[in-house]
């Protein structure tokens, strides 16, 4: 999908979601690729799918920098995947980088970004298996 203000699928607002609230700092983007990790391992997500959701949740938290930061991670599955939601915090324009976009139409099935109440929620969803060669 990619683009400003894009939506999630309906199903995305459906169960629950694990989240891991950031503290901020040189650690969040380690923290959160050890927290994503440990759930896709959980979920039985192949080591494959697993490193691309880890990149991709990391194209996630350089979007919009440096003007928005991460301030926390949700990850969700859905029926067909992993739905990744990344909150940022920060003022000023969100615009996301020809490169940025080009790295999460690769990796996902579906990308996108909304403005909610003090925070920029960057998403996408993943499938669980790797798609037919």
């Amino acid at each position: 999908m990619g683009g400003g203000g894009g939506r999630m699928n309906s199903h995305t607002y459906a169960g629950d979601r694990i989240r891991l609230d950031l503290a901020g700092g040189a650690q969040e983007l380690a923290q959160a690729r050890r927290f994503l990790s440990v759930y896709a391992e959980q979920a039985g997500v192949g080591e494959d799918r697993t490193e691309e959701l880890v990149q991709a949740a990391g194209e996630l938290f350089a979007v919009g920098a440096p003007q928005h930061w991460a301030k926390a991670v949700s990850v969700r599955e859905d029926l067909d995947g992993l739905t990744v939601v990344v909150d940022l915090a920060g003022d000023g324009p969100f615009e996301v980088g020809a490169e940025s976009e080009l790295l999460l139409s690769a990796l996902s099935q579906q990308w996108g970004w909304r403005r909610e109440p003090h925070v920029v929620q960057v998403w996408c969803e993943m499938a669980l298996l790797a798609p037919p060669p």
